[in-house]
């Protein structure tokens, strides 16, 4: 029987899962979602959890694989390397929680367990099987609610002592405030209602984006007017990474075209960068990341191809869809 990794991407309100077999090919038709209150009580969050957790293992009994361990991507601040959240503004009833024992508590001691920020699993899983595969200085920003930032050098991501990303933009300084004042939801909603005037309670970046496509000036100087602020404040940091490959993912990035040319307008400077894109896979890049991060810290998992964590990502380039 072949091994499988159950993949968790947990959220605010959801946690989405899905099953990868041993090489780190999403199962088809096996991506599934149950409901978390982040802001709930500490049984309420485990419940939900243990959920995500026996309904993957499940799926892999049906696939008629063997649920090898559990690879499970959290918003910061966590300890990734201990397995302990320290977040108090959400997940605040699991703080310094050891949800590694807890798990091997319901999967049994030698059920691997490995746990991921969010944002670096989004750029492991596009080194791995997505738009950057095969460069070595790469950097993702995502933008939703929060502004991400994740980046690898010679191959190799760049994590803090807690795994966490070694480098944060959200609170650069920016005018009156910082950086995710202007480029996050928040920030968008802002200008677009100071672009208009109007006072729309439940209008969403989503929205803006169609009204972009529908030629609205005001919305499509809402992105442009974003990424000229962005590209500003994160060009000299690119540089100084020598970013080869710069990736957007997170809900935003699905109004990357509004957004494009004056990225490439203000980052023409990076003399480094090749390629300006969003990630391949907007919705599976966290899961794939995932995997990623469980198959290094396994090396152990049946069938897959090494990639150690002492080792970087392959450095030739493979061309994606």
């Amino acid at each position: 029987m072949t091994d499988s990794v159950v993949l968790l991407d947990v959220g605010g309100t959801f946690v989405k899962g899905g099953i990868a077999d041993s090489t780190g090919n999403l199962a088809e038709g096996q991506v599934w979602q149950v409901p978390v209150r982040s802001e709930g009580s500490k049984e309420e969050i485990l419940e939900s959890l243990a959920e995500s957790l026996r309904q993957g293992i499940a799926k892999s009994q049906d696939l008629g694989m063997r649920a090898a361990g559990l690879a499970a991507t959290f918003p910061g601040p966590f300890d990734y390397n201990a397995g302990v959240p320290l977040m108090e503004h959400k997940f605040a009833a699991i703080y310094g929680m050891d949800l590694k024992e807890w798990i091997q508590g319901i999967a049994g001691e030698r059920f691997g367990v490995s746990f991921v920020h969010d944002v670096n699993a989004q750029l492991s899983g596009e080194m791995f099987r997505g738009a950057a595969t095969g460069f070595r200085n790469v950097c993702v920003i995502t933008l939703g609610t929060g502004l991400g930032f994740a980046f690898s050098i010679d191959g190799r991501i760049q994590y803090s002592s807690t795994a966490s990303p070694a480098r944060s933009i959200y609170n650069m300084p920016y005018r009156d405030g910082i950086l995710e004042d202007y480029v996050s939801k928040r920030g968008f909603l802002k200008a677009y209602r100071e672009l208009t005037g109007k006072d729309e309670p439940d209008l969403t970046v989503k929205e803006i984006g169609h009204r972009a496509a529908a030629g609205d000036s005001a919305a499509l100087k809402t992105f442009s007017e974003a990424a000229s602020i962005l590209a500003s404040a994160v060009g000299p940091t690119l540089s100084e990474i020598g970013t080869e490959c710069l990736l957007f993912g997170g809900e935003i990035s699905r109004s990357f075209i509004f957004m494009e040319k004056a990225l490439r307008e203000g980052l023409a400077g990076v003399r480094s960068l090749e390629q300006v894109s969003t990630v391949a896979h907007i919705e599976e890049a966290a899961l794939y990341g995932a995997f990623a991060t469980f198959a290094r810290q396994h090396p152990d998992l049946d069938g897959h191809r090494a990639c150690r964590s002492d080792q970087p990502y392959r450095n030739d380039k493979v061309t994606t869809n």
